[in-house]
């Protein structure tokens, strides 16, 4: 009995984990274990352009983007692309067929979509093929394994939008305090403003404008062109000396220089008119 305490006693201190046995395993030795080693002449099968595509900085409530990475079948043979797997269910790849002839180019599309992703993006694709011939071979019941020839990766960063949690009204990439203005009975001689807070939370600079509007109506931003993360206002001047009779009226104007459906884009101001 005593030498059956000893026993359990050395199992217990043997299976405890020890700093020594702590090991930090680095992002490649993850990958492969989670992944098989890319073949070393993995580009004499299939050639890519570019294996690593940087997309900057773009925001959480961007759409969805497309990145394209073109390729090349070097073999003197039809291979076909038998798994494309990505580490992050936030990619999508996608190939317009699976089947290439030797020398045949292609294009491995990947969308990604940025909601819930804020922070750092740095993604990873791999790529398996086989010849036609092993693909269509069945020795046995049993094909040749896929071979792992490129390991191709998505990089950027993808800014919170909560930050513009102030500005509701979304419009593409600019964002908008309200999407409405009211006008106090307007006097003749007058030139009443209505000034809405808006920001560009894309990365390209905005230069907004609207094309139809009343005479008596001009659309302007101030500043003309706002800069990426900059804030501005959207200002609106009614010409008091043209305001038509009839009462209160109600327009709708559509915001150009941003991308969305019209309906999304329109701004509906009330106006009053006070002729004496």
């Amino acid at each position: 009995m005593k030498r059956l305490f000893v026993l359990i006693a050395v199992l217990v201190v043997l299976l405890q984990p020890t700093s020594a046995q702590i090991k930090r395993l680095s992002r490649e030795a993850i990958d492969s274990i989670r992944n098989r080693t890319v073949l070393g002449d993995g580009d004499s099968i299939l050639a890519f352009s570019t294996k690593v595509i940087d997309f900057g900085t773009i925001y959480e409530s961007d759409s969805a983007r497309t990145f394209c990475f073109l390729f090349k079948n070097q073999l003197k043979e039809k291979v076909v692309l038998q798994n494309i797997s990505a580490n992050c269910g936030c990619i999508y790849p996608f190939c317009e067929k699976y089947e290439y002839e030797p020398g045949e180019e292609g294009v491995l599309q990947i969308k990604f979509n940025p909601k819930g992703r804020s922070g750092t993006v740095d993604k990873n694709i791999f790529v398996y093929v086989v010849t036609a011939k092993e693909f269509y071979s069945d020795i046995d019941g049993k094909r040749e394994s896929p071979k792992l020839v490129a390991k191709l990766t998505l990089l950027g960063n993808v800014v919170d939008t909560n930050e513009w949690r102030h500005l509701p009204v979304i419009m593409g990439s600019l964002r908008l305090k309200r999407k409405t203005a009211a006008f106090e009975p307007v006097k003749p001689g007058t030139n009443p403003q209505v000034r809405i807070m808006c920001a560009n939370v894309g990365t390209s600079p905005l230069k907004l404008h609207s094309r139809i509007l009343p005479e008596f109506m001009t659309f302007a931003t101030e500043p003309v062109e706002i800069a990426p993360g900059e804030e501005g206002d959207v200002v609106i001047t009614i010409d008091g000396n043209r305001l038509p009779e009839g009462g209160k009226k109600r327009y709708s104007i559509v915001v150009e220089g941003v991308e969305g459906r019209i309906s999304d884009r329109t701004i509906d101001i009330e106006i009053e008119n006070n002729k004496e």
